[in-house]
């Protein structure tokens, strides 16, 4: 028995050193199962990103200082139209309070999913994106193929800075940076910013009457319940949706002193899919919807 002494006493240490010493290693072939081997890695005055590719569904990682990766949006690349996250499609919910948007505002562009979705499935519609990073923007362009148009315009800027400014008016704008960033403190200050009650308030007059503002939060976040606090202070109608298995609450808020109903939710969502058959399951989005 005393010569097993030591030996254990080994075990026990490879048990101790093992996390350190395997612990990157595992959580990158987790990453490689699930989104791919990364494709591209760069560094800005912003972030950390990579691109990763798996089987043609191509994703753009925020990279935190421990080496955590959080997906900030993916594109098929063979249906670049079609939505691949849960919570761009619910932020379409925008359309069942209004129909047509003939002009719209991103904040925040990632690699342009909802940008090639509008491009393509309502090609009318002017589309502008405002993204504080320029290494966002190049990647965007050369992995993702999201890029400036005819109705298209990409403003490279401080969407803080770029508010300050008459711009639009629009029907909608769509927060897509509405998340604090945990990896960075000062690009997650930039974003705190466009949270603020007097900020919400102050996007009213870049919208048309009646326009809508649609965000993204995480739902269980410490900061969301005041978040929406802040939207409810700003904004007459305030709708929340569920994105189902992504962890995210979509919310839709609206100038408008008139509140849908239920009813009226499900009849708009069964006009659209009429509209724009396979675009989007609209109904369904309707039976995400929470207030």
């Amino acid at each position: 028995m005393k010569s097993l002494v030591p030996l254990i006493l080994l075990i026990g240490a490879l048990a101790v050193a093992a996390p350190m010493v395997w612990g990157p290693r595992a959580q990158e072939r987790r990453l490689e199962v699930r989104y791919g081997p990364v494709i591209h890695e760069t560094r800005s005055a912003f972030s950390h990103i990579r691109v990763r590719d798996r089987e043609g569904i191509r994703s753009l990682m925020f990279v935190g200082e421990h080496g955590t990766e959080q997906r900030q949006s993916a594109i098929d690349l063979d249906h670049p139209e079609q939505l691949v996250l849960a919570y761009t499609r619910a932020i379409f919910a925008s359309y069942l309070f209004r129909q047509p948007q003939d002009r719209v505002l991103i904040v925040g562009l990632g690699g342009g999913g909802m940008v090639r979705f509008l491009n393509h499935h309502f090609p009318k519609t002017q589309v502008e994106a405002v993204e504080i990073d320029p290494a966002v923007v190049a990647v965007a362009a050369e992995f993702f193929g999201t890029m400036g148009g005819p109705r298209t315009t990409i403003h490279t800027e401080d969407a803080f800075v770029f508010l300050r400014e008459p711009q639009g008016p629009y029907d909608v704008i769509y927060m897509d940076a509405f998340l604090v960033p945990p990896m960075d403190s000062d690009l997650g200050e930039k974003t705190r910013r466009l949270k603020t009650t007097a900020f919400l308030e102050g996007l009213q007059r870049h919208l048309k009457p009646e326009g809508l503002l649609a965000c993204n939060l995480i739902e269980r976040d410490a900061s969301t319940q005041r978040d929406l606090e802040a939207l409810r202070s700003a904004f007459a109608q305030v709708h929340t949706f569920s994105a189902p298995g992504s962890g995210n609450l979509v919310v839709v808020a609206s100038r408008s002193e008139a509140r849908l109903t239920e009813t009226q939710l499900r009849e708009r969502a069964s006009m659209l899919e009429e509209r724009f058959p396979g675009v989007l399951e609209w109904r369904a989005l309707v039976r995400q919807h929470r207030s």
